[in-house]
């Protein structure tokens, strides 16, 4: 089973930072079977989120994955105040 980059299970106060985001994957022809690549999945911000949860993240994908494709999804995201980014701003490239 491939999980390739995932983040999950994260439990913090505030968020300033960085949480499964800004990141650069290339996937060229391979993987398979159960992929998932780089989701972030329950993330809990019990204050103030003011920087990045799964967002920015570049992905160049050419000929490979398949099987059990999933791909820069963000789920089960809750936060007490949101000021920054939540998913947002990916970029994707499939070819």
């Amino acid at each position: 089973m491939a999980e390739i980059s995932n983040t999950k299970d994260i439990d913090i106060a505030n968020n300033t930072g960085k949480v499964g985001a800004d990141n650069s994957i290339g996937v060229k022809g391979g993987v398979g079977k159960n992929v998932a690549l780089s989701n972030v999945t329950d993330v809990k911000v019990g204050g103030l989120n003011e920087g990045k949860i799964g967002a920015e993240n570049n992905y160049d994908i050419t000929g490979g994955m398949k099987d059990g494709d999933s791909v820069g999804n963000v789920s089960q995201v809750k936060v007490g105040q949101n000021l920054g980014s939540i998913g947002a701003g990916n970029r994707v490239n499939i070819s």
